[in-house]
């Protein structure tokens, strides 16, 4: 159950002579100290314009397109040169792997080794390769 406050029993106390002018007087000060509402809103109104150009500004710029870089004589050269070091690298390992022999030497004992030639095998079919064994047909 809720009480009621009854404000007819409070005491009451008679203002001073002087009270509703003091609180008229401050009323009209602290109006005056705070800027006008319509002043707010405009500064609010051209804070959000600002940020707003300069978001619209950043985003502009990295939606840019990105320019293709311009293609001058001495680039051109450098292009050339780094082509023809890697062709010469290219042509280097390919003489490389012809050079090299495809023998594995194995050693049966101290005394005997084997050369198996890689060209000379042949490989397992993958079904053959998972079991390890080759039939003989």
């Amino acid at each position: 159950m809720t009480e009621h406050l009854d404000l007819k029993r409070l005491p009451r106390v008679d203002a001073s002579d002087g009270f509703t002018a003091d609180v008229l007087r401050r009323v009209r000060t602290d109006q005056a100290r705070q800027p006008a509402p319509r002043l707010r809103l405009a500064m609010a109104a051209i804070a959000v314009v600002v940020v707003s150009a300069a978001a619209g500004a950043w985003w502009t710029r990295q939606s840019a397109p990105i320019e293709p870089a311009t293609v001058t004589a001495e680039s051109l050269e450098q292009l050339r040169s780094e082509y023809e070091e890697l062709s010469r690298e290219l042509e280097s390992f390919h003489r490389l792997a012809e050079d090299t022999q495809p023998f594995v030497p194995v050693s049966i004992d101290p005394r005997t080794e084997v050369l198996f030639d890689l060209r000379d095998i042949e490989p397992l079919p993958v079904s053959l390769a998972s079991t390890g064994s080759r039939r003989i047909q």
